[in-house]
């Protein structure tokens, strides 16, 4: 090896800052199904449609009568509606220079990186970093939900619970009385609950919580409180912390890393796993597949003649939208801002 790097070398067949390294630095984020699969997800074959909407007060009546003898009771009338949705492709284009690219390929040191490859996998975390700025826009903020509850320091006028960073608070006792609620209003008990980074720092150091998990423990097997320990504590089939994080800054400015989704808050909704007739749930994301027969595309194409340019692109057409709007409760404020 030694010896084939000093052959290049006398031969003048060396570029300038050429990596001559294994090791290299990239801050890929863990693809955790987190923000995106939080709710269903309806492949449509149209860009834009609509979709049925049925009237939750004409479901749930009692609508059995006595049967009139020789006679029949009038027809029941279940009201719907329907609503739109609209998929809009975004794209992303990422470019690189054959020519300035030869002299590091030609070298064959190593760990000369797959340059497609590594242009694809940027490609692939900026559209994830756009699916969960998309999610927090749609569905993660107090604007969209009719049900919004706020925390603070004491309840009183315009707070409605204490923060649960807060030696006074009852966090289990305001989740359940939040199921118990939507459950009496539509027939369905919330099954999912999202949350920012730290609300579920707090709730893993809460000592309500610790009490009801530490005799779960021994000496060998400590009790721990994570994801699955909190879910059964509140009585939810999932729950979900979005830790996706982003550089808020422009190009050129000093970067701004924060968490894409309101690290402070929380959201609980009814919402199923997969999509079904006259199922509802608070959210529908509509995928289209822009008539290519893909979800995510990443392409790579050659660029104008004799600028020796290659350029790779992705693109997405979503439309998160809140379906059942009474099938979601959002927390503003679950924790104290630091």
């Amino acid at each position: 090896m030694v010896n084939d790097v000093f052959q290049v070398i006398r031969k003048s067949r060396t570029p300038i800052n050429v990596p001559l390294t294994n090791i290299s630095t990239a801050y890929f984020q863990r693809k955790s199904d987190g923000a995106l699969n939080f709710f269903p997800r309806v492949p449509v074959s149209l860009s834009s449609s609509f979709y049925y909407k049925f009237d939750k007060a004409s479901l749930l009546r009692d609508d059995v009568l006595p049967k009139p003898i020789l006679g029949k009771v009038a027809p029941t009338v279940v009201a719907a509606d329907t609503d739109n949705y609209k998929c809009s492709p975004d794209q992303i284009i990422l470019g690189f220079d054959e020519i300035n690219q030869s002299d590091i390929l030609r070298t064959g040191a190593p760990g000369i990186m797959d340059l497609r490859k590594n242009k694809a996998k940027i490609i692939a975390e900026k559209i994830y970093i756009h699916q969960n700025r998309l999610f927090a826009r749609n569905y993660f903020n107090e604007s969209v939900w009719n049900n919004t509850l706020k925390g603070g320091s004491t309840v009183g006028s315009g707070v409605d619970f204490v923060q649960f960073d807060n030696d006074t608070s009852d966090p289990v006792g305001v989740i359940r009385k939040a199921i118990t609620d939507m459950k009496r209003s539509t027939g369905r008990t919330p099954n999912k609950l999202g949350m920012g980074q730290r609300v579920f720092d707090v709730l893993c150091e809460n000592t309500a919580i610790k009490e009801r998990v530490i005799y779960g423990g021994s000496t060998i097997n400590p009790a721990l409180v994570n994801e699955n320990v909190l879910a059964q504590v509140f009585g939810v089939e999932k729950l979900v912390v979005f830790d996706s994080i982003w550089n808020s800054s422009d190009l050129g400015e000093t970067e701004n890393m924060e968490f894409i989704c309101d690290e402070n808050s929380m959201l609980l909704v009814y919402a199923t796993d997969a999509p079904a007739i006259d199922e509802p749930s608070a959210g529908y994301t509509f995928t289209w597949d822009m008539g290519i027969g893909s979800e995510l595309p990443i392409v790579e194409w050659e660029g104008e003649d004799f600028t020796y340019s290659r350029y790779i692109g992705g693109m997405m057409s979503y439309d998160m939208r809140i379906v059942c709007n009474d099938l979601g409760v959002f927390f503003k404020d679950a924790v104290s801002a630091v």
